[in-house]
């Protein structure tokens, strides 16, 4: 379901480059052990907004690249991260239309635990002691909203797995 921009050869000194509609972090889990570079794109041709992430390769034979776009195709995408995090700074919400992302046949509470198990909620844009986010339908769009917390919320680090996947927080998208 995801979409693949390929760019031109003009434009890039790469064997293989290509643009995709899924956020970067999703395309890094996707194509991990398949031998080629995931970046941001920043750009404005795609527009890093749209295509938040780009496939480089050199050298790759015509399998990886099948197996690339094999499995970007399959992969459903949700709203970038980043576009989140800014709109979230900005506006205090997000607000965006589900069936822009998500398959017809899934229902309502589908797309709402699929949108909020891909939130950032690492984030202090997001979450923080004070402040945690409502997943909730506006009309026909999904709506994610910045809420005050009933009390301040410091969470508890019990094993030394929750301790150290707090450090690896990625801290920019």
């Amino acid at each position: 379901m995801a979409r693949i921009v390929y760019c031109h050869p003009s434009q890039t000194k790469h064997g293989y480059h290509i643009y995709t509609d899924l956020d970067f972090w999703d395309v890094r889990r996707i194509l991990r052990g398949l031998g080629v570079i995931v970046r941001r794109n920043f750009g404005e041709q795609p527009s890093g907004d749209e295509f938040p992430a780009q496939v480089i390769g050199d050298g790759l034979d015509r399998k990886t690249i099948r197996e690339v776009e094999k499995r970007l195709r399959k992969a459903l995408i949700s709203p970038p991260r980043h576009v989140i995090v800014q709109a979230m700074v900005m506006e205090e919400f997000f607000e965006f239309d589900p069936l822009k992302y998500f398959p017809v046949r899934w229902s309502r509470s589908q797309m709402l635990r699929f949108t909020y198990g891909r939130l950032p909620l690492e984030q202090s844009s997001l979450c923080s002691p004070h402040k945690t986010i409502k997943v909730y339908w506006r009309d026909d769009r999904i709506r994610v909203q910045r809420v005050q917390r009933d009390s301040q919320h410091y969470p508890v680090i019990s094993t030394e797995k929750e301790a150290t996947d707090r450090l690896q927080v990625p801290s920019c998208f």
